[in-house]
């Protein structure tokens, strides 16, 4: 019995010697990971803090370049037109009024060389040495040769603002339309630029110019060429800065260990956040011993439940069976969790499918539209996709792949409108030539966001078919459609389903401009324009689910 106990006693000890050591080997391994992942988490949120800040300011000067493409493509058609520099001179003092007052008091006017004629947009009229062919705005524009243009921005001797110019060349080759931009809501952005409270941030451009600084003494100071810099860290800093590739970068600054994290806009600026490397730890390095105080107390609650175990075999054997008991609840656990999780992935590929929707409804509200457009074509056109692939209508295109990607890209048909002014997209009378000139424009505006949106997150299939959806929708079987004039099999099958589908609903909806038409009516002039308008099999296609067109539009009406 002595001896049974002695062989009991020694195989206890070996028993919590040998555990301690494991849970003290996983313990470490642990927490070393731990350790590693929470400083690349730490730097990940460093670069997302930055990164957001300059998405704010890559909108910013985004809306800039669209108030100038839009005022360009206005001016552009007056040019044609013939318009005199008097007319030219009024749209642009309306126009700056209009921007300043309702998008954004940064934007101080507009202003431009037309027909070989200075004309300001504020008023402003030049001494008579002054020659705007020769100014940094227009020389700029010309060697950007229609692109819209960003000049490097200036110090205001006067205001003491930063200010930016963005121009763009017109058609004729030798106009230019310019706009300038206050860049004081950088400033605030600068402010903005913080981890936690913690480190500063500024932003600055290519050529070491301080456009916005968390120290209003800094801006517009250039860490680079300045001389009063030069005994500074803030040159190495820059260069650094300018050659990361947008990788964080440790360096010594007034005697203490910084983490650098930068992020480049309109590849021109770099939006960058300092925070001292202890300050970005701490968190961590705290968390990180309160854990190893945890994992104490666990060795000393294992040894204590190893000494119970010791001296009752019996509720040993009872801790082992719960123990059992634990890990088929957790296998259960698992299992729910996975299919949770399945059930997740499910969730957000309906979400990405709504985001799509929900994105076309918006731009088909900013026309007073209510929305139910985007359901309505998205209905017809899987309703004929269905139909042919049933029935073996173009075998050579329409598949199972082509009937899922089709009814996903429909609703982005009209995406295009995000870029056309409100005064053209609610106009309720009919447009003038100019205006439907600018209109004609939200085809290829709208092929550029879908590669935008889609591009990097979509299967290349559906990338194409919405891309062709959004430029062709608006092509006719006669060649006389727009924007490119592409006629019968030209034009790609999935835009040529989409026109049936986007007319047909908007003759039996009610528009801003008209209202509704009878469903009779609607189906005969879609016969009327078979082989002008509309492909013929087509049409033959849509008169086929004539009863479940009518159907659904009954359904509709009694939701309304």
């Amino acid at each position: 019995m002595k001896s049974k106990k002695g062989h009991n006693r020694i195989q206890y000890i070996l028993t919590l010697v040998i555990t301690l050591f494991a849970l003290g080997v996983i313990a470490f391994y642990t927490f070393a990971s731990f350790y590693s992942v929470a400083m690349e988490d730490a730097v990940t949120i460093g670069k997302n803090s930055v990164s957001q800040e300059a998405e704010e300011l890559n909108n910013f000067l985004l809306q800039g370049l669209d108030v100038l493409q839009v005022t360009g493509l206005v001016v552009d058609s007056m040019m044609r037109g013939g318009a005199d520099p008097e007319e030219i001179e009024k749209f642009l003092l309306q126009e700056s009024e209009d921007y300043a007052r309702a998008i954004d008091k940064n934007f101080t006017g507009i202003y431009g060389v037309f027909n070989g004629v200075y004309l300001d947009g504020i008023g402003w009229v030049p001494d008579d040495d002054y020659v705007p062919q020769e100014r940094v705005w227009y020389t700029t524009a010309l060697a950007g040769g229609g692109r819209p243009m960003v000049v490097s921005p200036y110090l205001d001797a006067q205001t003491g603002s930063i200010m930016i110019s963005v121009s763009q060349l017109l058609s004729d080759g030798k106009s230019v339309v310019s706009l300038d931009i206050v860049m004081d809501e950088m400033q605030q952005m600068a402010k903005n630029i913080q981890l936690n409270g913690e480190g500063y941030g500024f932003i600055i451009d290519k050529n070491g110019l301080v456009v916005a600084h968390q120290d209003d003494s800094q801006k517009g100071k250039n860490y680079l060429t300045d001389e009063d810099m030069q005994d500074t860290q803030l040159p190495e800093m820059t260069r650094k800065i300018l050659s990361s590739n947008e990788k964080a970068v440790t360096m010594e600054l007034d005697g203490e260990e910084c983490m650098i994290f930068s992020k480049e806009v309109q590849k021109d600026w770099y939006v960058v956040m300092v925070i001292n490397t202890a300050d970005l730890f701490e968190r961590v390095k705290v968390t990180l011993w309160r854990n190893i105080f945890v994992s104490v107390l666990i060795f000393i609650v294992v040894g204590y439940f190893c000494t119970s175990s010791y001296r009752n075999r019996n509720k040993a054997t009872r801790y082992a069976e719960e123990l059992q008991g634990y890990q088929a609840t957790l296998e259960e656990r698992v299992e729910t969790q996975t299919k949770k999780i399945k059930e997740q992935a499910l969730e957000r590929i309906r979400m990405q499918e709504s985001v799509i929707e929900g994105m076309a409804a918006i731009i088909e509200s900013r026309d007073n539209s209510t929305g139910e457009h985007v359901r309505n074509t998205k209905r017809y056109v899987s309703m004929m996709a269905d139909y042919m692939l049933e029935n073996n209508i173009y075998p050579e295109t329409v598949n199972e792949k082509f009937t899922v990607y089709i009814r996903n890209a429909a609703p982005l048909h009209d995406v295009g409108k995000i870029l056309i002014s409100d005064v053209i997209l609610n106009k309720p009378g009919k447009f003038t030539p100019e205006e439907f000139e600018i209109m004609k424009t939200h085809a290829f505006l709208g092929g550029d966001i879908v590669e935008k949106i889609l591009a990097g997150n979509a299967e290349p299939e559906l990338l194409q078919m919405a891309k062709e959806i959004v430029c062709c929708h608006h092509e006719k079987w006669d060649g006389s459609g727009y924007p490119m004039g592409l006629r019968g099999s030209e034009i790609p099958l999935s835009a040529r389903i989409m026109a049936v589908a986007d007319v047909f609903d908007a003759l039996v909806c009610k528009r801003v401009y008209k209202e509704a038409m009878a469903e009779e009516h609607a189906f005969s002039i879609l016969r009327e324009d078979a082989g002008k308008h509309f492909d013929p099999v087509l049409v033959d296609v849509f008169f086929a689910i004539r009863e479940d067109v009518h159907q659904y539009l009954q359904e509709n009406a009694r939701r309304q």
